[in-house]
């Protein structure tokens, strides 16, 4: 969690972690007619919801501000 706090301290690490949950499928919905194809972006999707819980639990603050910043560029 520390490590986490660190990385989100930053303009530059909270657009990374914004570029990996983005990647991982957290920000949209991963249902496709190919269930292979659905449960391999639910794997990516998981692991982004997974980061995105320890970012709530070590740095809440630190979410927002990177919610703002991604969404207003």
């Amino acid at each position: 969690l520390e490590d986490l706090k660190w990385l989100m301290g930053s303009k530059r690490g909270r657009r990374i972690v914004w570029r990996l949950l983005d990647q991982a499928g957290v920000f949209r919905l991963s249902f496709n007619t190919n269930a292979m194809q659905m449960a391999f972006a639910e794997g990516g999707r998981n692991e982004g919801l997974r980061t995105l819980a320890l970012i709530h639990e070590a740095c809440p603050d630190q979410y927002a501000v990177m919610l703002k910043e991604a969404t207003s560029e």
